[in-house]
C-alpha cells in the first residue's frame, strides 16, 4: 500500500532481541527453526519470486501481518517480538501445500506453552 516502514537497516521492522531469546527459551522443545521473517505487501506466487524473497532477506517464511504490530510497538517504545506458525507453503499457487488443521493445533500448543509460569 506504499507506507513506509520508517528508517530501519534493510528496511526490517526491529525485534526485542531478548524477548525474542525468551520467547526461543520458552518454545526451545517446540520449534523447530528460528530466524527472519520476510515482510511482503503480497505473497510471492511463484517459485522464482519465492526464491527472490528468501535469497534478498534471508527469511524463512513470507509474513504480511507482523509488520504493522512491529512498527506501532517502534513507535510506541514496546518490545516487539514475533512468532509465525506456518500454515501454508508460497512460491507456485497451484503446488502450495495447507494444512490449517494443523497449523491451529500447533499454535494452540505454542499458546499454551507461553502461558505457562517461567522458573528460573
Amino acid at each position: 500500500m506504499g507506507f513506509p516502514l520508517g528508517a530501519f537497516p534493510g528496511s526490517a521492522v526491529p525485534v526485542n532481541e531478548e524477548l525474542m531469546r525468551e520467547i526461543g527459551l520458552a518454545l526451545s522443545t517446540m520449534l523447530p527453526r528460528v530466524g527472519p521473517m520476510a515482510t511482503v505487501s503480497t505473497c510471492s506466487g511463484t517459485d522464482s519470486l519465492a526464491a527472490q524473497v528468501r535469497n534478498r532477506t534471508g527469511a524463512l517464511a513470507e509474513a504480511m501481518e507482523g509488520a504493522s504490530v512491529g512498527l506501532v510497538a517502534h513507535r510506541l517504545g514496546v518490545p516487539f517480538g514475533e512468532v509465525r506458525i506456518v500454515s501454508n507453503t508460497t512460491g507456485d499457487r497451484d503446488r502450495q501445500r495447507w494444512d490449517i488443521k494443523l497449523a491451529l493445533s500447533k499454535l494452540s500448543e505454542v499458546i499454551g506453552q507461553l502461558a505457562q509460569p517461567r522458573r528460573g
